[in-house]
């Protein structure tokens, strides 16, 4: 597993407004161990799969915290890296009442992080999004570990997607699976800003996921949000209405989604049904206001949480 991790401050049961100047009671504020790594890793503990997580943190206290936290909870620890210039990343998940929700980031010293070729000893690497730097750093990585077997699976930054350096566009070539929103492919695309559309039809995605693949063999996914998703994979493309759920939160469901497909792409499941485990994932993930199902730092038990 490689990509950013952060702490994530997350805010529920928000007023439908917000009165500058004034202070406002709401539901709840926690701190949950976050990030786009930190979500996938535990879809994938979920499917009973062990992680060895690659991520950075700041040598902070805050970071000490987050180590020891994740340590705890049954994720491998020792390809973490410090970053002794940058502090520990941080997010503010603001959760409204319909559950959209609102993050502010500092990606901190997830910007820090540098793959090593010996990192990429895994069956499945799952890259969700990271810096300019460390992808530029995968992709020598991948290039010096030429012949691994694993499958690759990419979840690009946006910004990865605005610069679009040598080292993305080698990883993206190589990716087994491409994880993307419609927004995301857009720029994949070298769709100008002002032209990016918020919501795509299925036949543009459809068109749009044949038109970013670098081989048939290479499956490209991308999600729509309350239309479901698509993907191109040999020729052919899948198709998936998300399922109807009581939103309480969609912070976490994209990562739920493209890491729960991973996996069953990994296993050899057949398009359809992967899709299928995927939804699956995403529904339940926008039933809870955490990103994923780890406790919080501090406070509740595990069982607390998910009983919420």
């Amino acid at each position: 597993m490689i990509g950013s991790i952060t702490v994530d401050i997350v805010v529920s049961g928000m007023p439908a407004e917000l009165a500058r100047g004034d202070k406002q009671e709401v539901g709840s504020i926690d701190l949950y161990p976050g990030g786009g790594a930190l979500n996938a890793t535990a879809s994938f503990m979920e499917q009973g799969e062990s992680v060895r997580l690659l991520g950075a943190l700041g040598r902070d206290g805050l970071g000490g915290c987050l180590r020891t936290h994740i340590e705890q909870l049954g994720i491998d620890v020792s390809s973490m890296q410090r970053c002794p210039d940058q502090p520990t990343g941080k997010a503010i998940v603001l959760v409204g009442p319909s559950g959209s929700a609102s993050v502010l980031a500092r990606r901190g010293a997830n910007a820090c992080l540098r793959v090593q070729a010996q990192d990429l000893q895994a069956d499945l690497i799952y890259v969700a999004p990271v810096a300019l730097q460390p992808m530029e750093s995968l992709a020598q990585a991948l290039a010096e570990r030429s012949e691994t077997s694993a499958c690759l699976v990419v979840n690009p930054s946006v910004a990865c997607l605005q610069h679009q350096g040598l080292g993305f566009q080698q990883v993206c070539a190589r990716a087994d699976v491409l994880g993307l929103n419609a927004v995301e492919a857009q720029m994949l695309a070298g769709v100008k800003d002002t032209d990016i559309e918020l919501e795509l039809s299925i036949h543009q995605a459809c068109e749009l996921a044949t038109r970013l693949q670098h081989h048939p063999q290479q499956a490209v996914l991308i999600t729509l949000g309350v239309q479901g998703a698509v993907l191109a994979f040999n020729g052919e493309h899948y198709v998936r209405p998300a399922s109807k759920v009581m939103v309480r939160s969609t912070v976490g469901a994209g990562d739920a989604f493209l890491s729960n497909f991973a996996l069953a792409w990994k296993r050899g499941l057949e398009p359809l049904e992967a899709l299928n485990l995927a939804n699956q994932a995403a529904a339940a993930r926008l039933g809870q206001w955490a990103a994923n199902t780890f406790p919080p730092m501090f406070g509740q038990s595990a069982d607390d949480v998910l009983a919420w």
